[in-house]
């Protein structure tokens, strides 16, 4: 069966990764992608100026400010969707988005902050001081993620927060929590082993965030662990009911922040091609997740990219995290299966690299190759035990052992919907496998009726015989093995879709 821990280098090169993944001059270095983002805003605010007086008017004021305070301000998430909201509403009057009186307003208010020397920006000017992420701001201290907050429904008779919550509506229709005190201070013990791990790391994503927001497990976030959308710059969302282990909160913050820090980059840079979003845009299969109706396992450049880059980074953190669990588990506890583990987080890096290298490369810009090829260079020093080119049947396992414990965990907790449909299922399934494997001059070894049968054990003997094809880079040469893998990506998908109709996945 699988290790998700990859034998890690010298935590000198960790170190040495980390650093170069914060000073890049233009993919790294979060100053220079703030600074580019202001620039963008700035320019989009003098074209709204002709329509919008407000707009031009703030756009004056940010031009003679200081750099630090310009990327204070314009990462401001209510801010930023009104810029997008009212170019978008005078380029193709579709009604999206903030009405442009409402934008004209957001500017002006935008300006009276601007001009009162307030910090941050206007929609976290409110919030009291419990609600900053960090436990307190050291004076002087340099312009990071210290300036992130815990959304709190506090004053939200505001014009920027009576914007945020039409926002959120619009695009998720989740209600906003308030967290308790115990909440804010998982939330803050899990940032604290985030910096331990990957200090510049940490300060570096965190400050592309201003706003951190709790939902609760209701609606689409029943199924949702964290998210950070394009369309709520700025602001990532957390499970409510998942924050309580440490590991998992540090694996989940870093993984939306660094989202929010693609997103900030690609208003400054060419990474995508113009078109990519085209309806016939090429897209590739995450062989990790689920096959559905919605598509959400087909991704086009822009989530191959995004992808990519987010799970180098996590790579990263865990290798940092299993070489650091011994002296932490006193005060964090053990990591469990709370993080995705560095073999898992690699592997996926890898193919989501090799993709955007070989089938996604048309659609990337300038920017993007770059960046794909300065990603690829960090991973070869993360990755010391490389697959051959090409692999892809441990992706495929993964998602089916992760199934599988949830069909187990279906099965515990209720009796099987149909037992013979099960079984035909199984039947299915270690044919499939049979004919795979016999490409390969390999068999199933011997099981008993159960195992032959009973589809969770079924599962597991299908896992025991498959998972050493993954490492063997003799047999990936062979003729035959495209074929199989090809195969049993087909079995593993099938299945994966007669779970959801049995309702394992939920």
């Amino acid at each position: 069966m699988p290790a998700y821990c990859a034998p890690p280098p010298d935590a000198a090169v960790l170190g040495a990764v980390e650093t170069a993944l914060v000073s890049h001059p233009t993919f790294g270095d979060s100053n220079h992608i703030r600074d580019q983002l202001a620039v963008a805003c700035r320019r989009r605010l003098h074209t709204l100026g002709s329509t919008l007086p407000e707009a031009g008017r703030l756009a004056t004021l940010l031009d003679g400010a200081p750099p630090a305070r310009q990327r204070q301000l314009l990462g401001d998430t209510v801010l930023r969707c009104a810029v997008q909201h009212a170019i978008r509403q005078l380029q193709l009057p579709d009604g999206y988005g903030l009405p442009l009186p409402q934008c004209a307003a957001l500017f002006q208010a935008a300006a009276e902050h601007l001009r009162a020397g307030l910090p941050g920006g206007p929609l976290v000017a409110h919030l009291p001081p419990m609600a900053r992420l960090h436990d307190a701001r050291a004076m002087g201290e340099e312009d990071t993620g210290a300036d992130t907050y815990i959304w709190h429904a506090w004053q939200e008779d505001t014009p920027y927060a009576r914007a945020f919550l039409a926002v959120m509506h619009d695009n998720d229709g989740a209600p906003l929590a308030t967290p308790t005190p115990h909440e804010r201070t998982l939330l803050r013990r899990g940032l604290r082993l985030l910096e331990t791990l990957l200090p510049r790391l940490t300060a570096s994503a965190l400050s592309h965030v201003q706003l951190v927001a709790l939902l609760p497990e209701l609606g689409t976030w029943r199924s949702k662990a964290s998210s950070s959308p394009l369309r709520v710059h700025g602001s990532v969302f957390l499970n409510q009911e998942l924050i309580g282990n440490p590991w998992w909160l540090a694996e989940h913050l870093l993984h939306e922040a660094l989202h929010q820090k693609l997103h900030d980059l690609r208003h400054g840079h060419s990474l995508l091609a113009p078109d990519y979003a085209r309806d016939d845009g090429i897209k590739i299969c995450a062989l990790w997740n689920a096959p559905d109706d919605d598509g959400n396992h087909d991704w086009d450049a822009h989530s191959v990219l995004a992808g990519f880059h987010a799970y180098l980074h996590l790579a990263l953190l865990c290798l940092q995290a299993e070489r650091q669990e011994a002296p932490l588990s006193p005060q964090y506890g053990p990591i469990g299966q709370h993080m995705c583990g560095s073999r898992r987080a690699i592997d996926r890096a890898r193919y989501l690299g090799e993709q955007l290298l070989t089938t996604l490369w048309p659609e990337l810009g300038i920017a993007g190759r770059h960046m794909t090829h300065w990603l690829l260079d960090a991973l070869d020093v993360l990755d010391t035990q490389r697959r051959p080119a090409g692999a892809t049947l441990h992706l495929l396992l993964d998602l089916y052992q992760r199934q599988s414990r949830q069909l187990a965990a279906l099965l515990m907790r209720q009796p099987p919907p149909d037992g013979e449909a099960l079984a035909r299922q199984a039947a299915h399934e270690l044919a499939m496998t049979r004919e795979a494997l016999h490409m390969l001059d390999r068999e199933l070894p011997p099981a008993s009726l159960a195992q032959e049968q009973h589809w969770p054990q079924v599962r597991q003997r299908i896992l025991q015989a498959l998972w050493p094809l993954t490492h063997d880079a003799t047999l990936m040469e062979r003729a035959a093995y495209p074929q199989a893998q090809a195969l049993i990506a087909q079995m593993v998908q099938q299945s994966s879709r007669q779970l959801a109709a049995l309702g394992a996945l939920a």
